[in-house]
């Protein structure tokens, strides 16, 4: 199904934030569509006054209205026409500027949605753009348990019987987070990050074989649960002897499992943990998080021993 948000949406989710005002176009604004689609290529989502490539949001500041104050009588209509032809999601005129007559007119007999602000240009643009193309943006369900564990976002995988949610109970009881159980939702919201959440259904729950569904807020209370947190790392449970791809292997003694995984168009670390009887893997998986912040500062505990080692050999020698 294709995402999309209308200009109805747009003014009632953000309208009292930026103080939107309807001046026309209210009745048919849902029928005005901004789909996924076209997300990324021209026209653009959101952006000032476009003749050439309309953008699906045309904001109109003062540089823009001094501009068709400019034209004569016979450009200025056409112009106008030009604007209502692309049928823009909607116009905003921003800064608080005086709406010509003959713009509101045009937009009425079009039935193209025209809003009004005093915030300024700049800050319409900036402000609709990141938060329409964070709408709009692609969503990939990865199985699995996500959890804030350190303030930092994991996901932990694994197949079927790994003990996931049993980890992730162990996890909760030690004052970690949950955010989403079985089938998170990860969006890449900017270049550089993943957020993941939960999806409305699941909110909340936690599936334990043997016990079924259980409400965590319900049972720890509502500190333990995290709306959503960006994806930093991947911690996943794999059967003893073998590596994550299913190919027999120890892995490296000094590293560790340590790869990566394609989420959405990132590549997050991952971390393999095997499962073993006797083997305690909520503090595997809290030391595993701790080394990983400890590499984020630039720490390597194993390129250090190198270093020591390589140190001592060269004294022997």
């Amino acid at each position: 199904m294709t995402r999309s948000i209308s200009s109805a949406e747009i003014q009632q989710r953000f309208g009292e934030r930026l103080g939107l005002d309807w001046i026309a176009g209210e009745a048919t604004a849902d029928q005005r569509q901004i789909a996924a689609d076209g997300f990324g290529v021209r026209p653009a989502l959101i952006g000032f006054l476009n003749l050439i490539h309309p953008n699906r949001i045309q904001i109109i500041g003062e540089e823009e209205i001094c501009w068709l104050d400019s034209l004569d009588a016979r450009q200025r209509w056409e112009t106008l026409a030009r604007i209502m032809d692309a049928r823009p999601a909607a116009l905003i005129v921003a800064s608080g500027l005086e709406i010509a007559g003959d713009l509101e007119q045009a937009a009425r007999d079009s039935r193209t949605p025209l809003l009004a602000t005093r915030r300024a240009a700049w800050e319409l643009v900036g402000f609709l753009e990141y938060q329409i193309a964070r709408q709009l943006a692609e969503q990939v369900i990865v199985h699995g348990v996500f959890m804030e564990i350190f303030t930092i976002g994991v996901l932990i995988t694994g197949e079927a019987g790994t003990g996931k949610s049993e980890l992730a109970l162990e996890l909760l009881s030690r004052g970690h987070r949950l955010i989403a159980d079985d089938a998170p939702e990860f969006t890449q919201i900017t270049p550089d990050f993943v957020e993941g959440r939960c999806p409305p259904l699941l909110a909340d729950c936690l599936e334990v074989r043997g016990l079924g569904i259980v409400n965590v807020r319900r049972m720890f209370g509502d500190a333990t649960i995290k709306a959503s947190k960006y994806l930093r790392l991947i911690i996943h449970l794999h059967p003893p002897g073998n590596d994550p791809g299913g190919q027999p292997g120890h892995g490296d003694r000094l590293r560790g499992n340590i790869g990566h995984r394609r989420v959405c168009e990132l590549d997050i670390p991952q971390i393999s943990l095997p499962v073993m009887v006797g083997r305690n893997l909520a503090v595997m998986t809290e030391v595993a998080v701790r080394d990983f912040m400890l590499r984020l500062k630039g720490f390597d505990a194993a390129g250090e021993f190198m270093q020591r080692h390589s140190r001592l050999m060269a004294e022997g020698e």
